[in-house]
């Protein structure tokens, strides 16, 4: 069985498929308590099990989370790109990026391009970002890429906010 992530360009950033070269980096990030906001802390054998959770996903629902790195360095900063567990309502466009590398605006690059990848290429539109309360940094960079927000949802036993993000303008 094979399939085909697209690569996805930007000024600064690639954004590739997830591959065990980045088992290190997220183990890294995981580690990280700002890391409760996607799943963690994790340990490495959980880390190990998201990575190939990440991949199937994109095997079995045709879309996922773009792994970023810079241009010129194909280390893993973050991702980008839509995350859609079998306990979600729906797709939502989810976005991180490493500590070293917040506050540059990589962040806004790479969800901008997933969220017109995921337009343009996958048909995905209108999608949510759904954040925890306590995330002001998440929320902000929502409402810079222009989401709006929705009436809060529960995820997991969890209060979530929901930003819808609106269609980009090269796919409407």
């Amino acid at each position: 069985m094979s399939f085909e992530i697209p690569v996805i360009e930007t000024e600064r950033l690639i954004l590739r498929a997830p591959g065990m070269q980045d088992f290190e980096p997220l183990c890294a990030y995981f580690q990280d308590p700002r890391s409760r906001y996607n799943g963690g802390p994790a340990e490495p054998l959980d880390v190990g099990r998201m990575l190939m959770i990440g991949l199937g996903q994109w095997h079995l629902r045709g879309h996922g989370q773009w792994h970023i790195t810079l241009k010129g360095d194909d280390t893993f900063i973050g991702f980008a790109g839509i995350f859609h567990p079998l306990d979600w309502p729906e797709p939502e466009l989810g976005y991180a990026v490493t500590a070293e590398h917040e506050g540059k605006g990589i962040a806004h690059e790479a969800a901008m391009a997933a969220r017109q990848a995921a337009a343009t290429h996958l048909g995905l539109y209108h999608l949510p970002s759904f954040i925890a309360p306590d995330n002001a940094r998440s929320q902000a960079l929502a409402l810079r890429m222009g989401a709006v927000r929705e009436p809060d949802i529960t995820l997991r036993n969890k209060v979530a906010t929901v930003y819808r993000h609106p269609i980009p303008e090269a796919a409407a």
